[in-house]
Formats: C-alpha cells, sequence, structure tokens
C-alpha cells in the first residue's frame, strides 16, 4: 500500500525568494493490485508524487508510507534496497544510448547483480512481452518513439517490480501509439500472474478515462479530483 498523510513539498524558489509549494495537503492511498491515472496539466504536481514515492526526494511535512517503509525515516543505506521494488519508466526514455535495446534491459539487471545465467533468459521473455525482440541489437536512435518507449517500458519490467511507474509514457507519440502504449501498461496492470501496482502519469486526461482506471487529477499540488472508481 502506498499511503500520504497531508504530505506537502516545497522547493526554494530563487526568483521569488521564498518556498514554493509543489504539493499540498495531500491525503491518499492506493491498495496493492491497483491501476491508478495521475492526471492533470504540466507543473500540477504529478512527477512530484512519482519521485516522493521512489524516495527520489522526501516530504516536507505529513506521512508517507510504502508497503510499510516510513520514507522520511528510511535509512540511507536500505534505500536500494527499497527502491528495488519499484520498475520506473521515466518521461525521456532514459535509454543509454552507446548501449542496443538487449544492453539497456540487462542493465537493469545487472545493477543488482543478476547471474548471467537468469538475465540470458529473462531479457528475451520481456522483450517479447513488449513486441520489441526484433529489436534487440538495435540502438536507441534506430528506434521509432513508441519502440523506445516499449524498451524502456521492458526494462522498468524485467526484474519484475511490485510497483510499475509509468511518467507520461505518450509523450512525443502521435494518438495511435499512445493509446497502444497505454493498453500496454494497463494490460500489465490487469495480470492475474503478477499482483502488480501500476502508476500512470499523463496529461491525456480524455485517453485515461476511457480505461475505467482509478483516475486522480491534480491542480495547483493539489487533489483536485479522484474517482475512486472499482477497476473493471
Amino acid at each position: 500500500m502506498i499511503e500520504f498523510k497531508n504530505v506537502t513539498k516545497t522547493y526554494h524558489s530563487a526568483s521569488r525568494g521564498r518556498p514554493v509549494a509543489a504539493l499540498t495537503d495531500i491525503n491518499l492511498k492506493i491498495d496493492d493490485g491497483e491501476t491508478v491515472f495521475f492526471v492533470g496539466p504540466s507543473g500540477a504536481g504529478k512527477t512530484t508524487m512519482m519521485r516522493l514515492i521512489t524516495r527520489m526526494e522526501t516530504p516536507t511535512s505529513g506521512s508517507l508510507k510504502v508497503n510499510g517503509t516510513d520514507l522520511r525515516r528510511i535509512r540511507p543505506r536500505k534505500i536500494p534496497e527499497f527502491r528495488s521494488q519499484f520498475g520506473v519508466e521515466f518521461q525521456d526514455c532514459k535509454l543509454f544510448p552507446k548501449y542496443n535495446v538487449y544492453e539497456n534491459v540487462a542493465f537493469a539487471m545487472r545493477v543488482l547483480g543478476m547471474p548471467n545465467r537468469i538475465i540470458k533468459e529473462r531479457v528475451p521473455r520481456v522483450l517479447t512481452a513488449m513486441g520489441i525482440l526484433h529489436r534487440a541489437k538495435h540502438f536507441p536512435d534506430q528506434l521509432s518513439g513508441g519502440e523506445k518507449q516499449r524498451a524502456a517500458l521492458a526494462r522498468a519490467l524485467v526484474n519484475n517490480p511490485k510497483i510499475l511507474i509509468a511518467d507520461e509514457p505518450t509523450a512525443g507519440l502521435d494518438p495511435k501509439m499512445s493509446k497502444n502504449v497505454l493498453d500496454l501498461l494497463v494490460s500489465l496492470g490487469n495480470s492475474q500472474k503478477h499482483k502488480r501496482t501500476v502508476i500512470i502519469i499523463t496529461h491525456e486526461q480524455a485517453l485515461a478515462s476511457e480505461y475505467g482506471k482509478r483516475l486522480i487529477r491534480f491542480e495547483n499540488g493539489k487533489i483536485a479530483e479522484d474517482t475512486g472508481r472499482a477497476e473493471k
């Protein structure tokens, strides 16, 4: 479970000479296995939510717990272990330009010290699931936008994370490809094999609303709407 209690996050603004709130008094629970869309315009607080959940940053005030871990009190040496339960697909993909698709995905396993035999078994399986096994030896600059997103998603999934977060996975994609990527992400949340929490951060509220999943809309650092709908 992910639980925010009265969470506020502020940053110091040099131009304004005072703290500026990115998030204000957030109260939110996300259950294990839920698929949730965070929607809203740029600067609304969606990405700050992701950075807090993954402990890239800490709340200025309030309480945030992820699967029982208090993120304001976790010891620094425990943070890498904590983050191992996440798979994160970043907005700009962050693929290594000098690594091919296979190497990019394998890297996520190597940093955790996985043995080569497991890497050789799992990476092709994940690439097949993402529909890009035929692009395994290609480099990022040889991929289409949709293929880059699928490669980044394969890397996020290869370690079987409990929580998958996709930050603006449709950025720069045409409407058809955007729909294909969101279809794939929602299907990962619907998987009966893995009880995985999926958080999809997007500005495309109209498209997100088509899936009948819980939709949390942010405005000016606050939750403006939470449908709280039961998943289909």
